[in-house]
């Protein structure tokens, strides 16, 4: 029987790239029955395995592998079309993102650039995230994957080729098994950098270089069509049942992989050479490399476009509109991208390419030192958009001092102070970022009132009495545990705290009761307590939302409301908590700053006044906003 074919034209594997690229586009467009679409990068890790492969070991046996020539050949096929896409980007970015997320952008864009972009994004947030889908260069981890396979898979054949020939196939069955074993580990333990990382999808590429190191004999007939079937099968069952709740990449990952291995053992079988073949699977194929590279750009620019701006949902002829813009980004640059560099080598020379690629590198890194110089380079804005960026670039009130989710802090006190100077420390400001945002106004009230106090403050952890459950978990929730620990301890053991101030982000149920008994503990010890209401909750990013109203009205907008109903559960809240605090609120012992009463009116709360943005994000107040209540905290500390 015939050796499975690695030379020719594969037309089953590049419909098999049809069909894991239809899965990717469908699953990030959000189109039913696509739920396991990610899958669809499992799938090219197994072909990309399978065919790089084969092609080292094919020069390896005939003693014609260059290493020069395979990176050369690889560069080749990534990066030019890699490239263009970076600084389509850049060039969107710069008329319709704002500073922040244009330096975010342009450094993501350098790290593809460099295939190191799955460490980073691994060091941010889960792939699975919202927040991660807001940015255009995500997609390029696996890019980077699998260029860092590339690094090393010829070294690994070469050398395993050269001194232990007879047990290439051993060696390299023990590192797929060590590189699953390490993913079903990595996957438990930290699933949203297990996703982004080599060592965890090794195995997957390890997959198709097993196929090729067995140089397998292509089946008879019959189990041609019979492993063809099953290896369709396997791989539509992933990309229609499997769905991001899942633990990913895990043992779930071996149904997709081991549907690509039958397909791409299969061959050109009978029974799915009629889909296989068709026109539109093979033009898919052809292009599926660029449509990877255009889709997800696309979407991640349109849909907060339409979000933001339009202040709705795409829908979904504009979704089909998007994959249909995607399609023809992906044909130019298969058409004038692609083919020219990879088969027009007589032009497109080994060094052309090399010299491209380090021209190219050299302007994003120049881009992206101008862009960190600059912030984002926010004068290619009008000066009424700067505003809003102006309102979320200010710094963390006291910065040095605030502690992060794990209690580190750069000040080596314990507490630092704040207020006026050369007086014993009788005030503590104790919370969560909504206690922190306060400090400025706080500490100046303080010097008002001629009183010093101490920053208890620790980011998402909120005060509770000592070893009480929080809302965090990991890592987080025992350090914000032990940290709230540290204060009560600390507040018992120094008598001349008289007054704490407590603010945080509110909510109600089990964390209002812990609030209120930790009220209640500190007037048991003699202690006056003030307490923060909430701020306004809001659905959006108050900055950016103005930012992109002022754009949207082509002039400057100094005022901003959102209607109070959407606050009503807030006032609801806060009458409950009120009427637990009735008897010390009633003698004064508690005095409650009332900030939904001072923002909002009947007409509305108030987000922008002035052209001054009273919030720096969702529900953190601006250093101006927070500034508002500075006669609130005079007032309180007075009495």
């Amino acid at each position: 029987m015939p050796a499975i074919s690695t030379d020719n034209f594969r037309y089953d594997i590049n419909a098999l790239r049809a069909i894991a690229i239809i899965g990717v586009v469908a699953y990030h467009y959000g189109i039913a029955g696509f739920s396991g679409g990610f899958v669809g990068v499992d799938v090219f890790f197994v072909i990309s395995g399978f065919l790089i492969s084969s092609h080292i070991i094919r020069d390896l046996k005939q003693s014609r592998f260059s290493f020069a020539a395979f990176y050369s050949a690889r560069l080749r096929r990534i990066f030019p079309a890699l490239a263009i896409m970076c600084m389509a980007c850049a060039i969107w970015g710069w008329f319709y993102t704002l500073p922040k997320d244009y330096l975010a952008h342009t450094r993501h864009e350098l790290e593809a650039l460099l295939f190191v972009s799955n460490t980073v994004f691994s060091n941010e947030r889960g792939y699975f995230d919202a927040a991660s889908h807001t940015k255009p260069l995500l997609h390029t981890w696996s890019l980077s994957v699998e260029g860092q396979f590339y690094l090393f898979l010829p070294l690994f054949l070469a050398i395993v080729w050269r001194f232990a020939r007879r047990y290439n196939v051993f060696i390299t069955t023990g590192v797929f098994l060590a590189s699953f074993a390490w993913c079903l580990y990595d996957s438990e333990v930290d699933a949203g950098a297990a996703f982004y990382q080599l060592a965890t999808r090794a195995w997957e590429f390890m997959a198709g270089t097993l196929l090729a190191l067995f140089a397998l004999n292509k089946p008879s007939v019959v189990l041609s069509n019979i492993g063809s079937v099953i290896g369709l099968s396997l791989v539509c069952i992933s990309i229609g049942w499997f769905n991001s709740s899942l633990l990913w990449p895990s043992y779930y990952a071996l149904l997709p992989v081991a549907g690509s291995a039958l397909l791409i053992v299969s061959g050109d079988a009978l029974l799915t050479r009629w889909c296989f073949n068709s026109w539109i699977l093979q033009r898919l194929g052809d292009i599926s490399y660029s449509l990877y590279l255009w889709h997800w750009p696309v979407w991640v620019f349109a849909k907060p476009y339409v979000n933001t701006r339009l202040e709705r949902e795409l829908s979904q002829a504009e979704t089909v509109g998007l994959i249909g813009l995607a399609l023809m980004l992906a044909v130019l640059s298969w058409r004038f991208v692609e083919k020219p560099i990879r088969f027009k080598k007589g032009w497109w020379s080994s060094k052309r390419v090399w010299q491209g690629a380090l021209i190219t590198l050299s302007g994003f890194i120049a881009l992206t030192i101008a862009a960190a110089v600059t912030k984002g380079f926010p004068n290619r804005l009008p000066d009424y958009i700067q505003r809003g960026f102006a309102a979320v670039a200010l710094n963390t009130p006291r910065g040095e001092c605030f502690r992060n989710q794990v209690s580190q802090k750069q000040a080596p006190e314990q507490f630092c102070q704040f207020g006026a100077d050369n007086q014993q420390p009788s005030l503590l400001l104790w919370g969560d970022s909504h206690a922190n945002m306060y400090l400025s106004a706080l500490s100046n009230a303080a010097n008002a009132t001629g009183k010093t106090g101490y920053i208890a403050t620790q980011t998402g952890c909120r005060a509770t009495l000592a070893n009480q459950p929080n809302d965090l978990t990991g890592a987080a929730g025992v350090s914000c545990t032990a940290f709230n620990n540290e204060v009560n301890a600390f507040v018992a053991n120094n008598p001349q705290i008289q007054t704490v101030i407590i603010a945080r982000m509110w909510g109600g149920g089990d964390s209002l009761t812990r609030t209120i008994q930790l009220i209640n503990h500190l007037l048991e010890q003699g202690k006056n307590v003030i307490v923060v209401g909430p701020v306004p909750f809001l659905a959006f990013s108050v900055p950016e939302h103005w930012i992109y109203q002022q754009i949207n009205a082509g002039q400057a907008i100094n005022t901003l409301t959102d209607p109070i109903t959407h606050q009503q559960h807030l006032f609801e809240f806060q009458t409950l908590a009120q009427q637990q605090l009735a008897a010390p609120l009633a003698t004064g012992r508690v005095i409650w700053i009332n900030p939904l009463q001072k923002l909002c009116k009947q007409t509305g709360c108030l987000l922008v006044n002035n052209g001054v943005s009273y919030f720096k994000d969702v529900t953190h107040l601006s250093e101006a906003g927070a500034m508002l209540f500075t006669e609130d905290f005079a007032g309180a500390l007075r009495q």
